[in-house]
């Protein structure tokens, strides 16, 4: 006789149902206390408000550390990072991969809120394509004299060195033509980029002599008395945190009164960091700017000490910029919270250099290099 599983008694059924019912109710606090932030501290029980941290890179193979702690090696498909149950404290956030330069922020961490951040990694050797004034029949560039460029970039096509070519056996390069007109061309506007700042922002009027202004979705780039600053001029809703953040202390001064804590806390909320891939996904809210602040949403680039002799906007990307000086060219985040990363993209005295879609080309005054972009970046 094959057994029989009888069903549970009416009263055996209404015992469990209001037992878990139970069980819900009182776990209904505690759920909401942890989606909101809090966690019980290692020291004393107590409970403690934390927030979170968000970082996006670019880059898959990178290395993300939060504090001096390896927290995420990014993939091909998941180059973001979501840390929640952080302190509510400044924290010292650094990306690097073997071959690039490091990226390095402090940022403070809030509760309740997600505090976000884009890092990104420049190789440490550039891989350029060499387009000369002139190439032989087969196509192949041909440099007349030695490039110092190529000291601090690798090239990625063909080049023929011959200091004594004669200009009868070559062909012009076509490209390099039309690619020369864009070098001599000149730039001349004088559109007052900060009066529009404060007015979409702030609401108020200023006098300004800005010139030589560039703008691309809501930020523009210009220059004034031999600075250069990033504004955003679109809607308030849609303007980057970091155009109106409050000023934070450091990482040694947020973490003076107690390192072994500090790394402690680190250490118990290891646990519960978690990768997410949109920012729609984190649990708290992002950071955002109250419409009740106001504030001059005015970036002042940092130049350290040397002329910027041209700037525009990294391609695809209003959170970066590319600027020339007199030593190289460079890509240098907008945001300043604790400072600004700054990374070159190509070394050489007396760049310059053009964005053309989704291309950058430099020019020495001989010849044009075609940054690869697109294969470095990602």
């Amino acid at each position: 006789m094959s057994p029989q599983v009888q069903p549970l008694s009416y009263r055996h059924r209404f015992v469990f149902f209001y037992f878990l019912t139970g069980i819900f109710v009182l776990a209904l606090p505690f759920l909401y206390l942890y989606a909101t932030g809090y966690r019980l501290s290692s020291l004393g029980g107590n409970l403690i408000s934390t927030g979170g941290l968000y970082v996006a890179t670019e880059r898959s193979g990178a290395q993300i550390y939060i504090d001096d702690e390896l927290v995420r090696e990014t993939r091909i498909f998941r180059r973001a990072f979501y840390a929640q149950g952080l302190d509510a404290k400044t924290h010292k956030i650094y990306v690097q991969k073997t071959g690039h330069h490091t990226w390095v922020k402090e940022l403070p961490v809030y509760a309740h809120i997600v505090t976000e951040a884009q890092a990104f990694n420049l190789p440490l050797v550039p891989q350029v394509r060499i387009i000369t004034e002139w190439q032989t029949e087969a196509g192949v560039s041909v440099l007349t004299s030695i490039s110092p460029i190529l000291k601090n970039a690798s090239s990625t096509n063909q080049v023929l060195y011959e200091p004594r070519a004669s200009t009868s056996t070559l062909a012009v390069n076509s490209e390099y033509v039309q690619l020369i007109s864009l070098f001599k061309e000149t730039s001349n506007y004088t559109e007052s980029v900060l009066d529009r700042a404060r007015a979409n922002i702030t609401g108020s009027s200023a006098t300004s002599t800005a010139t030589t202004t560039k703008e691309w979705r809501g930020v523009q780039l210009y220059e004034k008395d031999n600075e250069v600053y990033a504004a955003f001029v679109g809607n308030k809703e849609e303007m980057p945190y970091y155009y109106c953040a409050e000023a934070f202390p450091t990482w040694e001064e947020s973490n003076a009164t107690s390192t072994a804590t500090a790394k402690h806390n680190l250490a118990l909320t290891h646990g519960a960091l978690e990768a997410a891939t949109e920012v729609d996904e984190l649990d708290l809210p992002v950071q955002a700017i109250s419409n009740e602040v106001e504030c001059d949403p005015v970036i002042k680039i940092d130049r350290k000490n040397e002329t910027i002799s041209d700037f525009d906007f990294f391609p695809n990307s209003t959170d970066l910029m590319i600027i020339a000086t007199e030593s190289g060219i460079y890509v240098i985040e907008i945001d300043d919270r604790s400072w600004q990363n700054r990374q070159p993209l190509l070394l050489g005295n007396n760049l310059t250099f053009k964005v053309v879609g989704s291309s950058v080309y430099a020019y020495d005054g001989k010849v044009i290099y075609q940054i690869s972009i697109s294969q470095n970046w990602f």
